[in-house]
């Protein structure tokens, strides 16, 4: 090895030749390590790509197109499911006797169930109950004001820990909205967009991207396009929304990989 030779080298110049031949050497070594280890990682995202890609292929195919009869299915499905139709029977139920949203109080117990039954993970209730009385959104649900997710989805200083920005609670927003105007106000979810995005990619039923299911306005915009294009008019949104999240969950169930995020 050079290091070996560089103790019974006389002459300084041949030391320095050979200790920058042994750095050149570790130098090129280390590169093909990087290399190779980049060829890895390259090579398996390939593969979960493909995987995934293959796997929402086969999804895709299985998807039924948008009608009255497949929707009366599965809102039937809904209903008959107890946990589904009891836990949306209590929400409703509560919003109904509280439909106002002038006291903290009453605020506070109406996030503390939406939270608790629809998983919105709202780790500062009291924060988004304070945030919400403040903007005084009675009138403005009662006419459909689109603006309101919004407002409430952001402007309440819950932040995340590690990097103190504050948190987009846009599907909290959905669902307190929703609970007080479903004629008006749609549920956003994981499943909903799943869901909404393969019936795009099948059916060309809209052009939007997935970014555009988190403004409220397009989101809107977007269910109006859905409703048209299948001609689904008798339905009303709330058993739109009904069956876009049983039918997602069926189709995009928890399990089901989340790596293809690509907008087209």
């Amino acid at each position: 090895m050079s290091k070996d030779l560089c103790l019974y080298a006389k002459s300084p110049n041949l030391k320095i030749w050979l200790l920058k031949e042994e750095k050149l050497k570790t130098k090129y070594k280390n590169l093909t390590r990087v290399k190779s280890e980049k060829l890895a990682s390259f090579k398996i995202l390939i593969f979960i790509h493909m995987a995934v890609t293959t796997d929402l292929r086969e999804t895709l195919e299985h998807i039924k197109k948008p009608s009255t009869e497949l929707i009366d299915k599965y809102i039937k499905l809904f209903n008959n499911d107890l946990g589904y139709k009891c836990t949306d029977d209590a929400i409703n139920k509560l919003f109904s006797v509280f439909p106002n949203n002038n006291e903290v109080e009453y605020i506070l117990l109406k996030i503390s169930v939406i939270n608790d039954l629809y998983s919105t993970n709202i780790f500062a209730t009291f924060k988004m109950a304070e945030h919400i009385q403040k903007l005084d959104i009675d009138r403005m649900l009662r006419v459909g004001n689109l603006d309101v997710v919004s407002q409430i989805a952001t402007g309440h200083g819950i932040r995340r820990k590690k990097t103190n920005t504050e948190l987009n609670l846009y599907s909290f927003a959905t669902k307190y909205c929703s609970k007080h105007n479903q004629d008006i106000y749609a549920i956003y979810d994981s499943f909903v967009e799943k869901i909404l995005i393969a019936f795009k990619r099948k059916f060309k039923f809209s052009d939007f991207k997935r970014t555009d299911l988190k403004d409220f306005r397009k989101f809107k915009r977007i269910l109006d396009e859905f409703i048209k294009h299948f001609d689904l008019q008798n339905h009303s949104l709330r058993e739109i929304d009904n069956f876009l999240w049983i039918y997602g969950k069926e189709k995009f169930p928890p399990s089901y990989a989340r790596l293809n995020t690509q907008n087209k």
